[in-house]
């Protein structure tokens, strides 16, 4: 059976390295972002024979806009209270790099609490709540040049989080909706932007609500020695045009072709060792939007991690 669950991760990774050399690109989730906060996906802390929490460390990659390389690490903790409500805190750090220079630095904290509303011997609904807060303006440069938004390490906003998750026996379904409260400090203008462009103009940049919707399937190890995996769909629904401001005539302009869907594949392994796990995730795009000027591009996502339990 292990030989099963590599083999069913390996395909998984093999058909991502295809899809990155294509030019299918899509729509990621914020680093700190609803698409992976409390239930949206399945989350060992809160299931049945979980302990009181779990902290993880996260090393991850992923290759963004115009061969951008994203690595970050992230510091993940789980927090189970009474098995009534479920806190996460979720912070990453992140080094972006490509042709336009170098961005460094801690992204955006996800605060989350999560509570299960129903609970029979199938099925589980849980309602979740939480913001994102950032940790720098967005607008981080390069010898003295504004980077556009695929460099910097943090979307430079407070958001609010919603949702609702609901695990039937092995399957999850989960929708979860993000909210910019406030707007970056974006100054980067590409002075050779066309319709073509990949890294958009965001000078006073104004960026619409995402709504998230996740089905994912779940095989739990049968035993200690065993892995688990998981597998499914991930949408992610831009609600709205995001803007930008021309420098030259002051004028708010619509960035075309910014709302729609966009679609990913995602899947990851996890085994336990008494009080440890370590685990793998990865994500991979099927369908984009046209215009993505949040920076959030992502031909393929991977992250390792290690977890403790107390």
């Amino acid at each position: 059976m292990k030989i099963v669950y590599f083999r069913f991760y390996s395909l998984l990774v093999l058909f991502s390295i295809v899809i990155s050399t294509q030019t299918l690109k899509a729509q990621g989730c914020s680093d700190a972002g609803v698409c992976s906060i409390g239930p949206m996906t399945h989350n060992n802390t809160m299931a049945d024979d979980a302990s009181n929490g779990e902290i993880r460390v996260k090393p991850t990659y992923s290759l963004g806009e115009k061969q951008t390389h994203i690595i970050g690490l992230q510091l993940e903790a789980d927090y189970n209270v009474n098995d009534k409500v479920y806190f996460q805190f979720v912070m990453p750090y992140i080094v972006s790099t490509g042709d336009l220079g170098t961005a460094a630095g801690l992204g955006d904290i996800t605060l989350s609490l999560s509570v299960p509303v129903y609970k029979n011997d199938n099925v589980v609904a849980t309602v979740f709540g939480g913001t994102k807060i950032p940790l720098n303006d967005g607008n981080l440069s390069d010898n003295g040049k504004a980077l556009p938004m695929a460099y910097q390490p943090s979307l430079g906003t407070f958001d609010a989080l919603a949702g609702i998750a609901v695990n039937v026996n092995k399957f999850l379904f989960s929708a979860g909706y993000q909210h910019p409260l406030t707007q970056n400090n974006s100054t980067y203008v590409n002075p050779n932007q066309t319709a073509e462009s990949k890294l958009l103009t965001t000078n006073g940049y104004e960026r619409m609500p995402d709504l998230a919707l996740r089905a994912e399937y779940k095989k739990t190890a049968e035993s200690k020695d065993k892995w688990s995996w998981k597998a499914g769909l991930l949408g992610i629904y831009h609600i709205g045009e995001d803007s930008y401001v021309d420098p030259e005539t002051n004028e708010r302009i619509n960035i075309e072709n910014s709302s729609g869907l966009t679609l990913n594949i995602t899947g990851g392994i996890v085994k336990t060792f008494d009080k440890y796990t370590i685990g793998s995730d990865l994500g991979f795009p099927v369908m984009a939007r046209e215009a993505r000027p949040d920076g959030l591009t992502r031909t393929v996502a991977l992250s390792f991690w290690v977890g403790w339990k107390f």
